[in-house]
């Protein structure tokens, strides 16, 4: 489909009230609008949608982006009305917020460059040195000093990776309900679900602490009651973390579960917690 295709079959959808989220998701990175759109710095780009760009102050020197969990490479509009709802709990003057869609996942905002696995086995090296590249990137537009991470399941894996694996690219992450040692929970999973094998494509945030740097402050939440992401897969990141001497923390969420952990009232609390500890 070519832009003027696009551009028709957008007026039509708008003007009957159907499928808007269908046209976006046929949209990839690299023809969105500038500011909805980011250089992976790897050939290609990812989709993003800035929260209320227009509510930081000139100045603002923290940026806060949030990462999205799995969904089999596809990413529907119910999920981005709440990250976007996130994303709103969090703005502050002194702050930009930015949502991104993963490497190789289709949405409704945008569909990212990459490859994105239909059973979820992607957290590889090249994903997250595109969004390593694309969070430089967004931390130069914005013109940030410090960068925070908001990460849920397997966004909370991907900012954990990205910490490790390209320090210094984020300084702080809150890592909501994080697969934080990937072997053991795939065969929890698998246990569960009474199928399914080991996840052979992606790497274990727990190998990437010691890389680290020290300077980097880390809270982690798990749900009380997530049967998916145990507590103890966070848990035990942050005790080598802690060993390592990085400032991190594990809390766990009485009455929460995997997905409503997204709706914990402390969100918004411990991103200021953590903007804080960074001297903003």
């Amino acid at each position: 489909m070519n832009a003027n295709q696009m551009a028709g079959l957008k007026r039509w959808c708008v003007a009957l009230g159907l499928c808007w989220a269908t046209v976006l998701q046929a949209q990839p990175c690299a023809d969105l609008p500038a500011e909805r759109t980011v250089s992976d710095q790897k050939g290609g780009c990812l989709a993003v949608l800035p929260i209320a760009q227009a509510q930081a102050q000139p100045g603002a020197k923290v940026l806060v982006v949030l990462l999205h969990g799995d969904g089999e490479g596809k990413l529907g509009q119910r999920q981005v009305d709440r990250w976007s709802g996130i994303g709103r709990s969090l703005l502050d003057t002194t702050r930009h917020v930015v949502f991104m869609v993963r490497p190789g996942y289709q949405s409704p905002i945008g569909d990212s460059s990459g490859w994105a696995n239909p059973h979820d086995d992607d957290y590889t090296a090249n994903n997250m040195a595109r969004v390593a590249g694309a969070l430089s990137v967004l931390k130069k537009r914005y013109q940030a000093e410090k960068l925070i991470l908001v990460g849920h399941s397997g966004g909370a894996a991907t900012s954990a990776l990205v910490l490790g694996r390209h320090p210094g690219i984020a300084d702080a992450a809150l890592l909501l309900g994080c697969p934080c040692d990937v072997p053991p929970w795939r065969n929890h999973r698998n246990a569960q679900r009474g199928r399914g094998g080991p996840w052979r494509n992606s790497l274990n945030p727990l190998d990437a602490v010691a890389s680290i740097p020290s300077t980097t402050v880390v809270l982690a939440v798990t749900g009380g009651q997530d049967d998916n992401t145990l507590p103890e897969f966070a848990r035990r990141w942050v005790n080598q973390a802690s060993t390592k001497g990085l400032p991190a923390e594990f809390e766990e969420a009485a009455g929460f579960t995997h997905s409503s952990i997204q709706q914990w009232p402390g969100i918004a609390p411990s991103v200021n917690r953590l903007s804080a500890a960074l001297g903003h």
